[in-house]
């Protein structure tokens, strides 16, 4: 298999698996449906299965890199029987990346810390940088 075209569903994998867990994941979900129904419309309802138990996997603790390595194989299949479908799936790529740059995660976030002693905390949602003058 051409080595762009690896590359392809190796990168492809990876999106689909990293947008299991944002907003964008219904999205990515119809995308990677619809491309097995244009390509392999006979396979097309065990892959949305195979979605689904993926992302659940996921979210319960699965191993991303695991779980993208099976949707990597996946697609690379896809991609060797069907080599029309690397458009496809290059144009999916693309559309769920550009949507992904803009993308805001809402939600709520609970941050409890306990120090006994001399102790210190220090709790952030995001970035954060602790400087010690003395």
């Amino acid at each position: 298999m051409d080595q762009n075209v690896l590359a392809l569903a190796g990168a492809a994998g990876t999106t689909i698996v990293t947008l299991m867990v944002t907003d964008a994941w219904e999205q990515a979900r119809r995308g990677v449906v619809s491309l097995w129904q244009r390509f392999r419309p006979q396979d097309a309802e065990e892959i949305d299965g195979l979605l689904s138990r993926s992302r659940e996997a996921l979210l319960t603790g699965g191993e991303q890199a695991d779980i993208e390595s099976e949707w990597q194989l996946r697609l690379g299949a896809l991609l060797a029987q069907r080599q029309e479908a690397t458009a496809a799936l290059s144009s999916l790529l693309s559309e769920l990346n550009s949507d992904r740059n803009g993308q805001v995660i809402s939600g709520t976030m609970h941050l409890e810390a306990h120090v006994g002693g001399q102790g210190q905390v220090y709790q952030s949602a995001r970035d954060q940088t602790v400087n010690h003058y003395r």
